[in-house]
């Protein structure tokens, strides 16, 4: 019997969202009136559910569907390491542009030592990279099929945003200090930036460890939180990817990549 793809959207969006939601909207409230901490076992604990919902909801639906056949298999896919050495400079072109671009406009500050940045990237894969699994590895390639490349990754940003807007009113954590459109608008590059790594290498390790990586330097270089630096950053790095989606696949790069 053929799966509807929508179903499969509408379910992924819906389960990814409400383990979310519930987690981080519990914290959120608790914080707010000072019940609960989020450097709290339990504040943690709750953090953690959250911010592993999209990763949560893709195993199941995965599994649901026979995409997967077991978590054996799950992971074996988020940590396939073994790529083409020009799938990994694709990530170290797009993360040097995603800091680069900002440093030469005087909008990143160092704040602690890189050695500490590299240190986390391994607390980041689960502290955020493993999201991948549901956003490029389910959502981007099916809105891929109905409303194409450009279409998906816009729309991939525009979930992938309001996904994370508990986390603006959770007190400790670094959002709770961020301006959520600014953050919205580097969103749409990181998007784009990711969507053309998993095309091009079909690897979502690749974009787990991409996303990780950036995660972890902006503890150590800070982008200054303005609207014509995070701009031009999010409208530099998406340029940047579909040149590199252009060079690869000429025209033909931007029609919808295949779901697997």
């Amino acid at each position: 019997m053929k799966i509807s793809n929508t179903k499969i959207l509408f379910q992924y969006i819906l389960w990814t969202f409400l383990i979310t939601y519930c987690s981080w909207g519990v914290l959120m409230l608790a914080s707010q009136i000072e019940l609960l901490e989020l450097r709290t076992p339990l504040g943690m604990i709750l953090f953690t559910i959250g911010g592993c919902g999209p990763t949560i909801a893709s195993y199941f639906i995965l599994r649901h569907y026979g995409r997967i056949t077991g978590f054996k298999t799950f992971i074996k896919e988020a940590f396939a390491i073994k790529q083409p050495l020009n799938t990994y400079i694709y990530v170290l072109i797009l993360t040097i542009a995603y800091f680069g671009i900002p440093a030469l406009l005087g909008g990143i500050t160092p704040s602690s030592p890189v050695y500490m940045a590299i240190l986390s990237i391994p607390i980041m894969i689960i502290g955020g990279g493993l999201e991948e699994l549901g956003w490029r590895y389910i959502l981007q390639p099916l809105l891929e099929k109905k409303i194409g490349f450009i279409g998906a990754t816009l729309v991939t940003a525009l979930i992938w945003a309001v996904w994370h807007l508990p986390l603006f009113f959770i007190k400790g954590t670094s959002q709770y200090h961020w301006n959520f459109g600014l953050f919205s608008i580097l969103v749409i590059g990181m998007a784009f930036s990711l969507a053309v790594i998993y095309y091009l290498s079909k690897s979502i390790w690749l974009c787990i460890l991409f996303h990780s990586v950036i995660n972890s330097f902006s503890i150590s270089w800070v982008m200054d939180e303005s609207l014509l630096i995070k701009l031009i950053t999010s409208i530099g790095i998406t340029m940047i990817s579909l040149s590199l989606l252009f060079i690869k696949r000429g025209k033909a790069g931007f029609k919808s990549a295949k779901y697997t």
